[in-house]
Order: structure tokens, then sequence, then C-alpha cells
């Protein structure tokens, strides 16, 4: 969601407020990110879950929740951008259980039509290294009403704040080649570039 130049506080206070009353824990909990960096920055995020599809089958739906959006929130919308649902994909994701994230670094992935298997390799493998490596969480998400629009998958990595992206001791590359050996991280990249159709990265903060 784009709210209206302007009006950015009185939006995060109209979502925070209506998060509080009608989304405030279990399946249909919501949060409210913000896009740092590239062309959606300035851009909100609203998100709701984890939940199953079953769940949004009884989704509680009355004239006082839409009432408060409607009356609320949308005035402060500008515009509303697109409605997807992601599935976490835990056998390729990696939690370290360290501090909760302040802001996400996240690659949306285009895998090229026919190469999902290889893909699928790819990330077991990687899941492996993170997971040796122990100290970066690595999550992974799966669009599950793909548009052809390059945001097949979608990988994050939870960060406490900016300067731990100036560690250059992150590579992930060691562990990696002391599972698979010597050389093999120069495979893996070949892989990834015949798996792959295009990365777009951003940064958001979150829940904010």
């Amino acid at each position: 969601m784009l709210p209206k130049i302007g009006m950015e506080s009185t939006f995060e206070k109209a979502v925070k407020d209506h998060n509080a009353i009608y989304h405030k824990e279990g399946a249909y909990k919501g949060q409210v990110d913000y896009i740092l960096t590239g062309k959606q920055a300035g851009w909100y995020v609203w998100l709701m879950g984890p939940c199953t599809f079953t769940d949004l089958d009884t989704r509680p739906e009355n004239d006082a929740h839409k009432k408060d959006w409607d009356q609320k929130v949308a005035p402060t919308v500008a515009k509303y951008g697109a409605v997807e649902y992601w599935k976490y994909k835990s056998e390729w994701s990696y939690k370290s259980g360290t501090e909760e994230a302040k802001i996400e670094e996240i690659w949306f992935l285009d895998i090229k039509r026919g190469e999902y298997y290889r893909f699928k390799a790819l990330m077991l493998k990687i899941n492996e290294a993170f997971a040796k490596k122990g100290d970066v969480d690595m999550q992974v998400y799966q669009n599950q009403f793909s548009e052809n629009n390059g945001r097949d998958i979608a990988i994050v990595w939870g960060m406490k704040n900016w300067a731990e992206m100036d560690d250059d001791g992150g590579s992930v590359k060691k562990y990696y080649e002391e599972i698979n050996g010597d050389g093999s991280w120069a495979d893996f990249i070949d892989e990834w570039e015949a798996a792959t159709e295009s990365i777009v990265k951003q940064v958001w903060k979150i829940n904010i």
C-alpha cells in the first residue's frame, strides 16, 4: 500500500490500531512492513499469518471490521498493490534462534520454466551450509499463485541492523565447500545461474 503524501504517520497509526483490534494474534495476526530500497521504496506491505487456506474460510468478517478499515485506513491510502499468498518452505529454510530481525534483505526470484527441480536441489544444499554456519537466518517462501512477474520465490535474511551488511566475513561459501568439497561453490553458482531468470533485491523494515 502507498499512503497519500503527508499522511504516512496517520496511515501507520490507523493500520496499527486496526491490527490491535482485529488482527492481534493467531492465524489472523497482522503486521505492517516498510520497503526501504528499490522501485517500491516508500510502499508498505500488510501481512497476515502464518495461516492456512482453510483458515481463510473462517476468517472473521463483520461490519465493524470492514467499517474500521474503510473509515480509518482507506482514507489515508493513495494506492493498493498486489495481493499475494506465500507458503513457507521449512525444508529449505534455517532459523538460528538468534534475536528477531529488525530489517530484512529479501531476494525475489524468477525460476526458469522446467528448472524447479534443479532449484530445489540447490536450496537443500545451501540450507545445509547455513545450518553449519549457524548464525544467519534464511527463510524461504514460494508464491502460491505465480503471475510470471519474477516473484516465484522469496528468500529472506533477517538482520538486527544495517551494520550487519558491512560484515565481509558473512559469506557461506566456506561452509558450503566444507560440506560439498573444494571448488563446489563455483559449481553451485553455475547451477544457480542455470535455474534462475532474475533476482530483485529489497530491504524491508519489519513490523513498524
